[in-house]
């Protein structure tokens, strides 16, 4: 326990080196990578994608006009179709070389996707776009922080989750024993928009490779964002697994039915969550709807493309380029989130606060207690007289102590911090938890209020 009352100055150097340390200095000299639900450049600064998807493969000619028109909306990610040649003409090596040097001089991070494989539920399909990845890996090695490998775009059409696991949990190995770095993207099952597959098996698959940098991708249509209830728990329930995802796809219809847009962009820009709109141009007569742009150019946009660009939570109003590029990099901050604001007591022994999490109706979102967070309280009584309960009753530990990881004074009473850290090494799993209680040990407390830090 620490005492910042006692060892200011230590606490203020232990703050300097975290803001200055990035949380996973392998990676970082490699290019971009994950850690738990956040995707970071290769510098340290937590990256969220603002992008939009072009058809390179099929409108091979328009990509370099299209690469600039999307660079001048302030989007910060290209997301380019390609094929392998299974089923339409091949992008050599050397194309998609000079794709990834053009999204570079447009300050855009790249995506590559290979199209061949969507729909199919045959892992031989996929193996194929593993061997594609292979025969470019000179282009992704020494790009790792300006390329991300999308595997293979909405491969697994059929909405089975154990099939896309089986398919990844092989081809994901393949990939790194090439020596390919570069942060994966795997695509949810069922066209992309089945994201069960990844709160059943996410975590199988982000295990199965060797260096723990892959995030998952949801493309949000009718079915996966149709409504926002629907939007809402798909994103919860991903990064309640503490996983990174992005929305890969989105529009504003769809084929069988609307798409709910506005919740997209509000609640990826609310949880952190990285989007990509599609398409730039040139999709079917029947789906010319999904067009952004009126021209490759990028001279004037479509209903849907002033949506996406000018909502309040559209790319123009929340896209940050790459620090690559710029140059500039943000210094981390604590953002708080309130679960509890006013007063109750506890006798010794006793519980002053009991909140349930989100999954049985409470306020606590599992989902926004991350990694270098912490909850905090403030209370009055005995200092130090305090701890925190972590409780389960769907398999997880029954009933967990925590103590502060840093207690001190306020202007009225006392505060106390419990880290993340403690509590994943004491009660595990947070998915697995039901209800948090503020306690009081051998004095009464009065709390006044509960936060979690989140270090964003």
């Amino acid at each position: 326990m620490k005492n910042k009352m006692v060892f200011p100055l230590l606490l203020a150097l232990t703050f300097l080196l975290t803001v200055l340390v990035p949380k996973n200095a392998e990676a970082a000299s490699d290019g971009f990578y994950v850690d738990g639900t956040t995707l970071y450049e290769s510098n340290g600064q937590k990256f969220t994608m603002r992008g939009i998807n072009v058809a390179h493969t099929w409108f091979k000619n328009e990509s370099t006009v299209s690469l600039k028109g999307i660079s001048n909306t302030g989007a910060n990610t290209v997301r380019l179709v390609l094929s392998n040649g299974q089923k339409w003409q091949k992008d050599s090596l050397s194309e998609v070389k000079r794709l990834v040097e053009e999204a570079k001089a447009n300050q855009l991070v790249t995506i590559l996707e290979i199209h061949d494989a969507t729909g199919s539920d045959n892992i031989a399909d996929l193996n194929k776009a593993v061997d594609y990845w292979l025969e470019l890996k000179d282009i992704l090695i020494g790009n790792e922080k300006y390329v991300i490998l999308n595997v293979a775009n909405e491969w697994a059409g059929a909405w089975n989750s154990e099939n896309w696991k089986n398919g990844y949990i092989q081809a994901l190995p393949k990939i790194r024993a090439a020596g390919i770095k570069n942060t994966i993207m795997v695509d949810a099952a069922g066209w992309g928009q089945y994201p069960q597959s990844i709160i059943d098996y996410g975590t199988e698959v982000f295990q199965s490779d060797p260096l723990k940098n892959t995030l998952f991708s949801i493309h949000m249509y009718e079915y996966a964002g149709g409504n926002e209830a629907t939007i809402k728990s798909t994103i919860d329930n991903v990064l309640n697994k503490n996983l990174s995802v992005v929305i890969g796809e989105f529009g504003a219809e769809h084929s069988n039915g609307d798409v709910d847009e506005n919740t997209i962009m509000n609640y990826s820009q609310q949880k952190g969550v990285g989007y990509l709109g599609w398409s730039w141009k040139g999709n079917n007569a029947d789906l010319a709807y999904l067009d952004i742009a009126e021209t490759f150019d990028g001279n004037s946009y479509t209903s849907w493309g002033e949506t996406l660009l000018y909502h309040e939570n559209g790319i123009k109003n929340t896209s940050k380029k790459a620090s690559i590029f710029t140059g500039t990099t943000t210094s981390p901050s604590y953002n708080y989130i309130q679960y509890f604001y006013g007063s109750k007591s506890a006798e010794p022994w006793g519980q002053a606060v009991s909140l349930t999490t989100n999954k049985n109706g409470g306020p606590i979102n599992i989902s926004d207690i991350k990694k270098d967070g912490y909850f905090y309280v403030e209370y009055t009584g005995t200092m130090n007289s305090i701890e925190l309960c972590l409780q389960s009753w769907s398999g997880g530990p029954t009933w967990v102590k925590i103590t502060p990881s840093e207690t001190g004074q306020t202007s009225g009473g006392y505060y106390a911090k419990f880290s993340y850290t403690d509590l994943i090494s004491n009660f595990g799993r947070l998915d697995l938890l039901d209800q948090v209680h503020v306690s009081a040990k051998e004095q009464k407390i009065t709390v006044n209020k509960l936060q979690y830090g989140v270090y964003s």
